[in-house]
């Protein structure tokens, strides 16, 4: 699987034909949302997986400052898969509209 910097790369170098360019290649947007779509998969795994431990920590609270940090760590966790997903999400959508106009 293509890593999370080169797939957003790749999208955006997709994204950047100027206007009056050649029509973008048909296979080349498709492999690019193909591998999106499965990239997006892969984070919403690993956002569910976060959010079971995040579960996990706040049913297991003992309380103390080592519990405390890691229920931080999860949090800002959660929130970096949150943006990172909505981010490719946003740019999947909007290869998709510029590929089909």
């Amino acid at each position: 699987m293509i890593d999370h910097p080169s797939l957003l790369s790749e999208i955006r170098s997709l994204l950047d034909t100027p206007a009056g360019a050649a029509p973008l290649d048909r296979d080349a947007v498709e492999h690019t949302l193909t591998n999106g779509y499965a990239h997006a998969l892969h984070l919403e795994g690993e956002r569910l997986r976060i959010e079971d431990r995040l579960r996990s920590a706040v049913r297991s609270d003992g309380g103390g400052r080592e519990a405390n940090d890691e229920l931080t760590d999860l949090t800002v966790e959660l929130a970096r898969a949150d943006q990172e997903l909505a981010r490719l999400r946003s740019l999947l959508s909007t290869l998709r509209t510029h590929a089909l106009t």
